[in-house]
């Protein structure tokens, strides 16, 4: 797991170019006029999810992960805090192949995503997003899909 600010992304570019090019679109791009939805960055290599929702308290919270592909999640408006936890201490239900989706359950840290903050999380990454600061707050946050094959 990284955590860092979009306008130092440029220094996790040798992660690879796909993380590359999901920084740069999440760094020139005003997401605040885009509806909610899928949007193909580079085809299914990269796809960035515009979501609009409230923060929730931490009772609501699941913990999931992904094989499949990296998720670089930022915030755009708004404030959560998001549980990460090592894939291999958190218990795990049936693998769901057609979404990619690992829901897992357990306990872990937390860090708090404001604007322009992100994660890059990779599948050995067990995480819980959209969680509540002190209430709850009204978030457009962007996840980047980064396909690993």
């Amino acid at each position: 797991m990284v955590k860092d600010v979009l306008a130092l992304g440029a220094r996790y570019d040798g992660l690879g170019p796909r993380i590359a090019q999901a920084l740069a679109h999440a760094r020139a791009t005003q997401f605040e006029s885009w509806a909610d939805g899928e949007y193909q960055v580079d085809g299914a290599a990269v796809r960035a999810l515009v979501q609009r929702y409230r923060s929730k308290p931490l009772a609501e919270g699941r913990w999931e992960a992904h094989r499949r592909h990296i998720d670089l999640q930022m915030v755009v408006v708004g404030e959560e805090r998001i549980g990460v936890a090592p894939l291999g201490t958190l218990e795990a239900e049936p693998y769901d192949e057609s979404r990619d989706l690992l829901w897992l359950s357990g306990t872990g840290d937390f860090v708090t995503l404001r604007p322009g903050d992100f994660v890059l999380l990779w599948p050995e990454d067990g995480h819980m997003p959209g969680i509540q600061l002190s209430g709850p707050s009204d978030v457009l946050k962007v996840v980047y899909k980064i396909a690993l094959d």
